[in-house]
């Protein structure tokens, strides 16, 4: 595949550098609208205008910034370029070096592909989820694929059953028929999100409750009325500060025997979302924390008032990428032995 890449920052730099894909495409050029950038270095490319679309032998043009809509809209415009011939850079997938979860694909797993050649048609499923997602009609949601393996080694336990879960994140309402084809009818699912328009997702056992997740008044109040949640799920703002006031307040009321999941936590290495490496405010420090709530036995007695009032009941912490799973569960004292037989 022969493509031009659209756009010199970061994204282009982390995509030259770091992502497989790169190796397996002809890159006929890099243009970028600042022509202050034209004439400069990236890798080994020039940094050019947009003009060079109009001479430049390719097939696809990979649109690097963020605003993708914003820019397609310039080069469509502009340049007459359909669509079709856009994509981004997620558009794109080496199987063999991708994290897939347990999905599977009809292809070479050495080669490149752009998604939309791959699903529906392509997909071997290994669970109800990955088959809603990726080969069943429904409406909007955004999910990494890898998730599917976590919720189903987590979640399967309540297949069938009257669980009753949880979903910060609304969105286009696509995850709660995920829940409700996946749990079945007998689930309560109750979708927390700030969009009043979300209240059209409604259904038999779905409600919608709309509300901020940075309230703990109000989510304390969900809890209370359709609680206690043995799954709650925090797909929300993905902001440190919102993604640490919803642990605190809805773990302590989690079903014994729970699960709480928190996604998108590559959100804690951006900045935008109040995020970095190493930042002591984003979830995924705060969240290293558990590992001593899940050891709390040993920590000495002039030290356990440190440790928070939950620590008690954190039975084990997962880490995924970008998805911390915590269990709930009442550790006790565990009991260590020596004797023979």
């Amino acid at each position: 595949m022969k493509v031009l890449i659209f756009g010199a920052g970061e994204n282009a730099r982390f995509f030259l550098k770091h992502n497989p894909v790169a190796s397996k495409v002809v890159i006929m050029g890099i243009m970028d609208n600042d022509n202050l950038k034209w004439g400069e270095k990236l890798n080994d490319f020039t940094i050019e205008s947009p003009e060079i679309m109009r001479t430049r032998e390719w097939d696809k043009i990979i649109i690097t910034p963020n605003c993708f809509e914003e820019i397609a809209s310039q080069i469509e415009n502009q340049y007459g370029v359909a669509k079709t011939k856009l994509i981004k850079i997620s558009d794109l997938i080496i199987p063999e070096e991708s994290n897939m979860g347990t999905v599977r694909l009809q292809c070479d797993y050495d080669d490149c592909y752009e998604i939309s050649d791959l699903v529906p048609d392509k997909i071997i499923p290994n669970n109800k989820m990955e088959e809603f997602y990726l080969k069943k009609s429904h409406r909007i949601m955004n999910k990494w694929w890898h998730y599917f393996e976590v919720y189903h080694t987590f979640f399967h336990k309540y297949i069938g059953t009257d669980v009753k879960i949880l979903e910060i994140g609304v969105f286009k309402g696509g995850s709660m028929q995920m829940w409700k084809d996946y749990f079945g009818e007998k689930a309560v699912i109750v979708g927390i999100d700030i969009d009043e328009k979300c209240k059209a997702f409604e259904e038999d056992n779905v409600r919608i409750c709309i509300g901020s997740q940075a309230d703990k008044d109000f989510l304390t109040d969900v809890s209370e009325t359709w609680g206690p949640f043995d799954i709650i799920l925090d797909d929300g703002s993905h902001v440190m500060e919102h993604q640490i006031i919803t642990f605190e307040t809805l773990f302590p009321l989690l079903k014994e025997g729970g699960v709480f999941v928190c996604e998108d936590c590559h959100t804690s290495y951006l900045s935008s979302f109040g995020g970095g490496y190493k930042k002591k405010e984003s979830f995924m420090e705060y969240s290293k924390n558990f590992i001593d709530c899940v050891n709390s036995q040993h920590v000495n007695c002039r030290e356990k008032d440190r440790l928070p009032s939950y620590a008690e009941h954190i039975k084990a912490c997962h880490y995924y990428d970008s998805i911390v799973v915590v269990e709930k569960e009442h550790r006790g004292i565990s009991i260590v032995t020596e004797f023979e037989q």
